[in-house]
Parts: structure tokens; sequence; C-alpha cells
């Protein structure tokens, strides 16, 4: 057996006999303080695994996409639409952004 086996062993044995009932120390330690940003991240894993993704995350990623193509322009016509195309999407995600901070707020 084991030192961990033994150890593990011994304390389920003082348990079921009762011996660490008054004792302080034997309560289950607190789970990990959970913040807002937690349940957040959570969430949006749990939207993008299910292709369920907010607008918001979906106008982010569209606008990463849109910098990559504003920076591998050639003309400055190309590059003049390229960046009206990526101020559309910011104004749209500054929009949805209002949305929801006023959706939470009211």
């Amino acid at each position: 057996m084991a030192n961990k086996d033994v150890t593990e062993y011994l304390i389920a044995k003082v348990k079921a006999e009762g011996l660490l009932d008054g004792y302080k120390r034997a309560r289950k330690p607190k789970p990990p303080k959970q913040t807002d940003d937690t349940y957040l991240k959570a969430g949006y894993r749990i939207l993008e695994e299910t292709g369920a993704l907010p607008k918001e995350i979906e106008l982010k990623k569209a606008i990463a996409d849109q910098y990559e193509k504003l920076n591998a322009a050639e003309t400055p016509e190309q590059r003049e639409e390229e960046f009206r195309k990526l101020a559309e999407l910011q104004m749209v995600l500054g929009v949805e952004q209002d949305a929801r901070r006023k959706f939470y707020t009211d």
C-alpha cells in the first residue's frame, strides 16, 4: 500500500469513528471565489460550444477579420472600402454594447 493510500484509509477510519466531529478544521474547504467574470466566461464558452454566440462576440470576430482585410488591401480604393466596412462593424458593435448595458441596468 502506498503512503497516500494508507493516509486516506486512516483519515476515512477516523471520520467513520466520529473522532473529527468537533474538530474545527474538519470542515470542507471553501470553493474558490467566483466572480461575475468567471460566470460570464463560462457562459460564453457554453454558447460557443453550442454554436450560439452572442451578436457582440460575432461582431468582435468580424472586426478582427476586417482588420486583416484592411491590412491586406493593396490599392487606396480597396483600403478605403475595407476601412468603411470596419467602421460600420465597429458602429454596430457599439450599438449592441449600448443595448446590452441598457438592458442590464434598467
